[in-house]
Parts: C-alpha cells; sequence; structure tokens
C-alpha cells in the first residue's frame, strides 16, 4: 500500500478550504503513515491558491511536495502554467503528474499533446461501455488510465462488472490506471455518502477489493474472479501472509502484489488521508 492514497481534500464529500486541506496533507506528511500517502491533487486553475497556503508549511533540505494537477478541456493552457509553476517552485513542490477528465473517443492524442512531455498524464474515461478500444487509444499515445468509482450520489457508482471489466482490460492491454471517487473504506459494504448526519447510504467499493482484483488479473485471473473479489464485503475472506495473499483459496504472491501495484493498479484519490489508515487499523491491517 505504499503511495496508495492521493489526497483529495479540496473534493467533495470533504470539500475542505485550501489552507485547511494543505495544513491536513502537511500532518499526514509528518505522520507515521506517510508511507501509505501519495500526490496532493490540485486543479491547475488553483495553483496560484496552493502556493500560497503551501508555501509557509515548507521549508529548505525537505522533500519537495508531489502533486497531481487536475487539467479541464484545454490542456494546451495547462502545459504553460504547469512549467511555470515547477520552475519557480523548484525544490519546495513538483507537479509530476496531470489528469485529464474525459475526453471523446479518438482525440486522446490531440487532448494531451500540448502538455509537457515529462509528465505521467491519467485520462479519465467512462465504463459504461467496453473500455478497449479508449485503453488502447491511450496506450499508444502514452498515457494511463484513470476510472471512477463513485461519487456523492449513490447514482455516481459503477457497477461491479463495469469495474471489473475495466481492470481485465487495462491488464490484457498493459494500461496502468489510478481510481478516483467512492474508496473511502478498505472493504465494499454499505456506507453514507458524505459527512452529514443523517447521510443517505449505498453500497461502495473498498480500495482493498479493487487493488487485490488489480493483483489477480495480472496473474491471469478470469474477469468473472475480478467481479466477484469486487463485490466480497467479508473482511476476513481476504488473508495477508507474510509471501502471499489468500482470497477464497486463490492465492498471489508479495512479488505478484508487487508488480501490479507497480504496473497496474497504482493509486487513488480520496477526500480524506485519515479514514482509510484508521479503518485499516481498526481491522488489525496496520
Amino acid at each position: 500500500m505504499r503511495r496508495l492514497v492521493d489526497y483529495a481534500g479540496l473534493f467533495p464529500p470533504a470539500a475542505l478550504p485550501m489552507e485547511q486541506a494543505v495544513r491536513c496533507y502537511a500532518t499526514h506528511l509528518s505522520s507515521r503513515d506517510a508511507w501509505m500517502l501519495g500526490r496532493f491533487v490540485i486543479p491547475v486553475d488553483r495553483l496560484g491558491e496552493f502556493a500560497e497556503a503551501a508555501v509557509p508549511l515548507t521549508g529548505d533540505g525537505g522533500d519537495a511536495w508531489r502533486l497531481s494537477a487536475l487539467v479541464g478541456a484545454d490542456a494546451a493552457l495547462a502545459g504553460p502554467k504547469i512549467r511555470a509553476f515547477n520552475a519557480v517552485h523548484r525544490g519546495r513542490f513538483v507537479i509530476d503528474v496531470v489528469e485529464c477528465r474525459a475526453v471523446a473517443p479518438g482525440s486522446v492524442s490531440a487532448s494531451i499533446g500540448a502538455l509537457p512531455g515529462e509528465l505521467r498524464i491519467f485520462v479519465e474515461l467512462p465504463l459504461l461501455d467496453d473500455p478497449r478500444g479508449m485503453l488502447s487509444e491511450i496506450r499508444t499515445a502514452g498515457a494511463w488510465a484513470k476510472m471512477r468509482t463513485g461519487g456523492t450520489t449513490a447514482d455516481a457508482f459503477p457497477s461491479a462488472r463495469e469495474v471489473g471489466r475495466f481492470i481485465a482490460r487495462a491488464s490484457e492491454l498493459f494500461v496502468p490506471f489510478k481510481a478516483t471517487a467512492g474508496l473511502h473504506h478498505p472493504v465494499c459494504g454499505d456506507y453514507p455518502l458524505n459527512y452529514d448526519d443523517g447521510a443517505p447510504r449505498a453500497r461502495m467499493f473498498g480500495f482493498l477489493n479493487v487493488f487485490v482484483a488489480a493483483v489477480f488479473a495480472q496473474s491471469r485471473a478470469h474477469e468473472r474472479v475480478l467481479i466477484e473479489i469486487l463485490d466480497e464485503g467479508e473482511i476476513e475472506s481476504f488473508r495477508f501472509g507474510e509471501d502471499e495473499l489468500a482470497w477464497r483459496g486463490k492465492t498471489v504472491t508479495a512479488r505478484q502484489i508487487a508488480s501490479a501495484r507497480s504496473s497496474l493498479g497504482l493509486a487513488f484519490g480520496s477526500c480524506s488521508f485519515q479514514e482509510p489508515v484508521d479503518e485499516l487499523r481498526a481491522l488489525g491491517l496496520l
């Protein structure tokens, strides 16, 4: 789970003010669980606001904060902003990842072509249709994929079949991916959709389910098995040993897990870092 969670505290349901989100990230970076923390997710149009809040919290000699910049429809405008930001804040912050919103089929290369070539680019794609064509296009463009696994309403959540199909196709085509939204909890279950009292509830995916499914996908498990893993709601069904992970009699090795984490299921964005960590600790997994 190293660097598994990209911190997206600016986004719903947390939707924190910039200063609070930045302070939370700084606190997480200095915590005992910092090894699980990935990038700070920031809309490119809010980079100035971010720098104003974050510069006072960073000093000389420390590691640069790694950022993932969200860009809108006009990537051509985002490229110069990202280059300028990295130049001004060299050694303090670095944008090394860009996340693009869904684009129309056939337009991936044109949409991301204006972005700095040294960046790793994730392109979001819809899950309603078979993603093979878009994943092939993303791979040809030298980018990575991003899938949306939930939201703040029940209808924002895809089905286990759609997520399983995406993971299976990404594995077949050797396209690494990240997930975003709706993965606050380790294991699939019925959870509140926001932090309000009496919030509506929905069945949400667990991040362990998603990334365990990615490991089994890379070890050539059938797509049907991936869907069953994604729907698994019993934490006792996952057994973590020193050298292997077992799920209902099927096993993968620690080496296979490391391979899948580095080349297939890379990370997920969450508006809370503390919630996933606390729940893992409550389950005895940390």
